[in-house]
């Protein structure tokens, strides 16, 4: 999946919801296999994103909690309440690969954060906050002027 000009891998299908409330995932074979970091996109329904992220030991590290297969993630309760509804999938991608993919690889000043909060402030995801606030929001709108 393409998502403002960088190529992300399928990495993991979440659901279905079992007993306890327990959330699982099926973690696929187009996983980034890397234990580095990178940046995670959640997305409902095959179009839109509800959530970006980033991870710093790898992304299977950041969403799975595999003693009870069910996802370790803050956003536990609302990916639990919308699953019965919608098909929630999440695509990641290395650092390193988003770097080369933006001509970026030699510059230490662009690291997975960057990359999340550029992306955030970008497509605005429902469930992040920092994106949607009025100060960030603002701040895109001067770049896009200029």
């Amino acid at each position: 999946m393409k998502i403002s000009g960088i190529t992300f891998a399928l990495a993991l299908e979440l659901g279905p919801v079992g007993e306890n409330k327990v959330v699982g995932y099926s973690l696929l074979k187009t996983c980034p296999p890397s234990r580095g970091p990178g940046v995670y996109v959640v997305i409902q329904d095959r179009k839109t994103i509800v959530y970006i992220g980033s991870y710093q030991t790898g992304v299977i590290q950041r969403w799975g909690y595999s003693r009870k297969t069910d996802v370790y993630h803050f956003k536990h309760d609302l990916i639990r309440d919308m699953l019965p509804h919608h098909r929630l999938r999440v695509f990641a991608q290395e650092e390193k690969e988003i770097k080369e993919q933006i001509g970026q690889i030699d510059n230490a000043w662009v690291n997975a954060h960057g990359i999340e909060s550029t992306l955030i402030s970008i497509h605005k995801p429902v469930w992040n906050k920092r994106g949607n606030s009025k100060w960030a929001q603002s701040i895109v709108q001067t770049l896009e002027q200029k």
